[in-house]
């Protein structure tokens, strides 16, 4: 009798053990789909740049990769040991099939997307969890949606007090932005036309969560709304939208459209911002938590009277706390150049 006890308990605990599921809990995304997702996640794999932008903000220790890794000079500005984390690529071909096998063997506990929240990506979401199983939660990345982003991530990957952290300080830079543009006089709002790629003429129009920096700082985007996230502009297109601002992500843009000939006198007589992009760029390249800065950094340079703080501190003060990097002089320099 004590010999059928004992068996039935070890066949009770190993049906426990393996029969049944881990312990779980929902989270709700910005689809407003109810994901169930393991109390503990250790391997977390990001869609795309921005949610891996947010993942090494929230938790890098948990991240399996880079949908991009960060080369050359960018991993100066990544804490070690993530900066050598494998390049992952895309999640899905341009087709939109789901790369199950290379799914599995990634073995995946979470998979994380941050950015626009439109049918096109609510589909890839859904379609990919039905597919793998595995559970897939689509987050906001909107300027204004980054604390309640953080809040949602943090839980989802149990690192609560984190999370509260990055989101106080987003909820009181983006509180802080508001209060000082409110002072700015309503005939100061300028026309800005952003531009990227290779040679600067690709651009965002209106609405564009790659544009909404501008949005946010009181200032007219020059460039149509238009169904694409990105599409290109002419020189013709942008000569006759006339900006009072033209705002470029990164040198290689930047250099490219000073350069054509049709549009270096334009260049030359406009007010010129190159935005920064070390490791994450600012304004945008991807949609990322540095975004924040760009607020600060191009809000000086439009409206000095009232972002009259110095970037240098703002910056420093910003990617110790989100990316864990204590900046020198020199890095400062680089970033600001």
């Amino acid at each position: 009798m004590r010999h059928f006890i004992s068996l039935f308990i070890a066949s009770l605990l190993t049906l426990l053990v393996v029969g049944h599921p881990a312990l779980a809990h929902l989270i709700i995304d910005a689809t407003g789909r109810q994901v169930e997702v393991p109390d503990t996640v250790a391997r977390v794999l990001p869609a795309g740049p921005p949610a891996a932008a947010f993942l090494y903000a929230l938790a890098p220790e948990k991240m399996l990769g880079w949908a991009h890794a960060p080369d050359g000079i960018d991993r100066g500005y990544i804490a070690e040991p993530y900066a050598k984390l494998q390049q992952l690529g895309a999640l899905t071909s341009r087709s939109g099939e789901v790369d199950a096998d290379a799914l599995q063997r990634l073995d995946p506990e979470l998979i994380v997307d941050v950015g626009t929240v439109s049918s096109r990506y609510i589909e890839m979401a859904t379609r990919t969890q039905r597919v793998t199983g595995r559970p897939y939660i689509l987050l906001d990345g909107r300027i204004t949606a980054l604390p309640g982003t953080m809040r949602t991530l943090a839980g989802a990957l149990g690192v609560e007090t984190r999370g509260e952290a990055l989101a106080s300080y987003a909820e009181k830079m983006l509180a802080d932005v508001r209060t000082r543009l409110a002072a700015v006089p309503p005939d100061r709002r300028l026309k800005v036309y952003y531009g990227r790629g290779k040679d600067g003429l690709t651009t965002a129009g209106a609405g564009s969560i790659s544009a909404e920096f501008i949005d946010l700082l009181n200032l007219d985007n020059v460039a149509p709304e238009n169904p694409e996230q990105m599409y290109a502009a002419t020189p013709e297109q942008i000569r006759a939208w006339n900006p009072d601002i033209i705002v470029m992500l990164g040198q290689p843009a930047a250099q490219a459209f000073r350069s054509d000939r049709r549009l270096k006198d334009l260049a030359r007589s406009k007010q010129f911002f190159v935005s920064p992009t070390l490791p994450f760029g600012w304004v945008d390249g991807p949609p990322s938590p540095s975004r924040l800065l760009a607020l600060w950094w191009l809000g000086g340079a439009i409206y000095p009277e009232v972002f009259s703080d110095d970037i240098r501190n703002v910056t420093r003060t910003f990617y110790h706390l989100f990316y864990q990097v204590d900046l020198t002089d020199a890095q400062l320099d680089e970033i600001l150049r």
